[in-house]
């Protein structure tokens, strides 16, 4: 008789604790809207798959902060990347923007490998935060299905670019008597 009624004082316990919980969960991911992956890519001068080593600068008040991230393999935009940008040796750059409320899928943990869309940041001032990359939309898990559809965007955005310097090149300019 004793062990069913502490079953279920147990039991009400932990229905009580999940209805008081689950009000301060974060709502769904769902209700924030993404951008198209192709206009997501677009908009990132840097595309690149890496591993999170280290989080830091997390400002409390915002709930922002920065992290190390190793880098894998850039999938867009290597070339914009300058020797003051990399750290340790060159395979490690400073991201920051996680934790942004505009941008759906903005945190990480140490050791999450993820597809990072980027740009330099704009508004980084002082020596502490030069050269620094910001998230510029979601982070990606890494998946083949991922991989491809990311590498198709970026591989369609290069064909683009070549075909409209081509025609740009073959453009005579033909001079109008006045």
């Amino acid at each position: 008789m004793a062990s069913q009624r502490t079953l279920r004082t147990g039991r009400a316990a932990l229905l009580l604790a999940g209805l008081l919980v689950v009000p301060l969960l974060p709502p769904c991911t769902a209700s924030c809207p993404e951008k198209d992956l192709e206009d997501r890519e677009e908009e990132a001068n840097v595309v690149l798959t890496g591993t999170v080593d280290e989080i830091f600068n997390v400002d409390p008040v915002h709930n922002t902060y920065y992290c190390k991230v190793r880098v894998w393999r850039y999938l867009k935009g290597k070339s914009s990347i300058n020797r003051e940008i990399l750290l340790d040796g060159g395979n490690k750059v400073t991201i920051g923007g996680f934790g942004n409320p505009r941008i759906c899928d903005n945190q990480v943990a140490t050791g999450d490998t993820r597809i990072f869309f980027l740009n330099l940041d704009p508004e980084a001032v002082g020596p502490d935060h030069k050269n620094e990359l910001m998230l510029n939309s979601s982070l990606m898990r890494i998946t083949l299905r991922n991989l491809e559809e990311v590498e198709h965007c970026v591989e369609a955005e290069r064909l683009l670019a070549e075909e409209y310097f081509k025609e740009q090149s073959n453009t005579t300019y033909v001079k109008t008597p006045m």
